[in-house]
C-alpha cells in the first residue's frame, strides 16, 4: 500500500462535514486542523484514509501518539478483550495494572520504581509539580525557553511563551535559555560556547530564587518549541546545577518517552538519572494514558501520597492498562527501539541531502523517529519561514504526506513501525515539496 490522492485536499465529502461540524465545536482546534480539516475515517499502519478515499503517510503518528501506528491487530485485540471484561473501576487496583508497573520499572532508571497513572500530558504535569511540592516542601520550579509543558495554570507557568492571551500565571518561577545552539541567545558557538546556556542557569538562580526550587523541569528533546536535541553535556550540567541546589531532576518524557528517540526514554542518551519523570503520548498507541513515575520517598510523600492526593478519575482505567501492556509487548515482540534507531539514522542522511539542496531549510535535527526540519527565509539571518511552512504543510498533504506544525519547523514524528519503503517515500514527497513552494516563493537553488 502506498499514498493516494483522488481528489482535492480537503475533498468535497470532508468539507461538507467540516461546515456541519465548525457550526459546534470550538474554533480552537490545533492550527494543522484548521488550516486543512480534513475528515479522516480509518487508519493501518502508518497510512490513513479520509472520508474522500484519499490515502496519507502518517508521519504525524497521530500527534506522536500511535507508536505501534493505527490499529495495530495486537492491540486492538487487547482493547477489545478488556471491554468486554471490565470498563472502569475508579483507582482500585486490578488484574494487570500491577504487571504494567513493574514493566515500567524494569524500563526506566534505577530508583524509579513507583507509578501513579493520568489520562493526558498536562495532568500528569501538574500531578509531578505536585509530588515535588511534596517532597521537598519547596514551590519554585525552573524550566526552559522554548519548552512546552501543557495549558493549564501550573504547566503554563513553565513556559511563558505560550499562551500569554490567558493571563498570569505562578510566578514561582525562573526560566533559563536552552541549548537551541541554531538559535543561541548569546550569540556563540557549540563547543567553543562552553555551554553558556547552562551557566547562565546558575546565574538565574543566583538572582531570581527565592531559595526554594523544588525542581528542575525539561524535555531531554525539545517538542513543540522545535525539536532541539540539545548538545551534549547540557543536560548532565542542568543535572548537576539541579543536585547543587537540592532540587529534583524532573524530566518531561511526554513526546519522546516510549521509544521515539530509539530508547525507551530520551534521557537515556545521555544517562541522566532523574528524581521523577512522566511520559505517555505513545504509551497506549492512541489511546490515553499518561504515566509519572518517581523514587518511592517522593512518590509516597504527603499530601500527595496522601489518602486521595495522587488519585485521578479515568487514569489507569482497565481499557488503558490493556493497551498499555500490548504496546509494550508489541514493541518488544517486533524490536521496534532498533528499528526506530535504524530509521533515524536514514532520516539523519535524507535530511542532510535535503539541507544541502533546499535554501529553504536552514537546519535539520533529531534523533530515533522524532525530527524537525526548520524552514527559514534566508540562511543568514535565519528569519522564520512561517507563511512557507504553511504551503509545504498544505502541499505536502496535495501529495499524500501528513505530518505536523503547519510553520517553520516542520515535525517528522511517523509510528516506531513505519515500514522503510514508506519512510522513504515520505521523505521524497518532502523532497518534491520543497521545490514547488521553493519556485513558487522565488528562492534561488542553493
Amino acid at each position: 500500500m502506498k499514498p493516494q490522492i483522488v481528489t482535492e485536499v480537503p475533498g468535497p465529502r470532508s468539507r461538507e462535514i467540516w461546515e456541519r461540524e465548525k457550526q459546534h465545536i470550538t474554533s480552537g482546534l490545533a492550527p494543522c486542523t484548521l488550516l486543512a480539516p480534513i475528515v479522516f475515517e480509518r487508519g493501518e499502519g502508518a497510512l490513513v484514509w479520509d472520508v474522500d478515499g484519499n490515502c496519507y503517510i502518517d508521519c504525524a503518528a497521530g500527534v506522536l501518539t500511535n507508536s505501534t501506528g493505527h490499529c495495530h491487530p495486537k492491540v486492538v485485540s487487547a482493547l477489545q478483550e478488556q471491554a468486554g471484561r471490565l470498563w472502569h473501576i475508579h483507582d482500585f487496583p486490578t488484574p494487570q495494572r500491577y504487571e504494567l508497573c513493574e514493566l515500567l520499572a524494569e524500563r526506566c532508571p534505577p530508583g524509579i520504581d513507583t507509578f501513579e497513572f493520568y489520562s493526558g500530558g498536562t495532568e500528569t504535569v501538574e500531578a509531578a509539580l505536585r509530588a515535588a511540592i511534596s517532597y521537598t516542601r519547596r514551590y519554585e520550579f525552573i524550566s526552559f525557553h522554548h519548552g512546552y509543558h501543557g495549558k493549564t495554570l501550573g504547566s503554563r507557568g513553565l513556559a511563558l511563551w505560550w499562551g500569554k492571551g490567558f493571563g498570569p500565571v505562578n510566578g514561582s518561577g525562573i526560566r533559563s535559555p536552552f541549548a537551541y545552539c541554531y538559535r543561541c541567545p548569546f550569540g556563540l558557538t557549540y563547543p567553543a560556547c562552553d555551554l553558556r546556556c547552562a551557566e547562565y542557569l546558575r546565574e538565574g538562580i543566583r538572582f531570581n530564587s527565592w531559595g526554594s526550587i523544588a525542581g528542575i523541569v525539561f524535555e531531554p528533546v525539545l517538542g513543540a518549541g522545535g525539536v532541539v536535541v540539545p548538545p551534549d553535556g547540557f543536560l548532565e550540567r542542568v543535572t548537576e546545577i539541579a543536585r547543587a541546589e537540592g532540587a529534583l531532576v524532573v524530566a518531561d518524557e511526554v513526546l519522546t518517552g516510549v521509544g521515539r528517540t530509539g530508547t525507551f526514554l530520551a534521557l537515556e542518551h545521555w544517562d541522566i538519572q532523574p528524581d521523577l519523570v512522566f511520559f505517555g503520548k505513545g504509551l497506549g498507541s492512541g489511546f490515553p494514558i499518561m504515566a509519572l513515575g518517581g523514587k518511592r520517598e517522593i512518590m509516597t510523600a504527603t499530601p500527595y501520597g496522601s489518602p486521595g492526593g495522587a488519585s485521578t478519575s479515568f487514569g489507569g482505567n482497565p481499557l488503558a492498562v490493556a493497551v498499555a501492556l500490548s504496546t509494550l509487548q508489541v514493541i518488544e515482540e517486533e524490536n521496534l527501539l532498533a528499528h526506530t534507531q535504524e530509521m533515524g539514522r536514514l532520516l539523519a542522511e535524507r535530511f542532510a541531502v535535503l539541507k544541502e539542496k533546499h535554501p529553504l531549510v536552514g537546519d535539520v535535527r533529531g534523533v530515533g523517529l522524532l525530527w524537525g526540519i526548520e524552514l527559514v527565509k534566508d540562511r543568514k539571518t535565519r528569519e522564520p519561514a512561517e507563511e512557507e511552512g504553511r504551503q509545504v504543510y498544505l502541499e505536502s498533504l496535495q501529495r499524500g504526506l501528513k505530518t505536523i506544525t503547519p510553520g517553520h519547523v516542520t515535525r517528522f514524528s511517523p509510528p516506531l513501525n513505519i515500514p522503510r519503503e514508506l519512510l522513504e517515500m515520505a521523505v521524497d514527497i518532502y523532497d518534491v515539496t520543497l521545490s514547488a513552494v521553493e519556485r513558487r516563493c522565488g528562492y534561488s537553488e542553493a
